[in-house]
């Protein structure tokens, strides 16, 4: 193998990944970014008693 060669991810790997992705509301990144920080609060606001 060659120094320059990148590495490769394995298949399951990439699995995972699109499947964590599909998982996902569709909508735009920036807008994903921002359900995640307020999805993200929201489950630690019902976690108090």
């Amino acid at each position: 193998m060659h120094k320059n060669q990148p590495k490769q991810e394995s298949n399951r790997a990439i699995l995972a990944r699109v499947k964590k992705e599909m998982d996902k509301p569709r909508m735009a990144e920036s807008t994903r970014e921002e359900y995640d920080v307020n999805h993200s609060t929201l489950q630690e606001l019902e976690k108090l008693p």
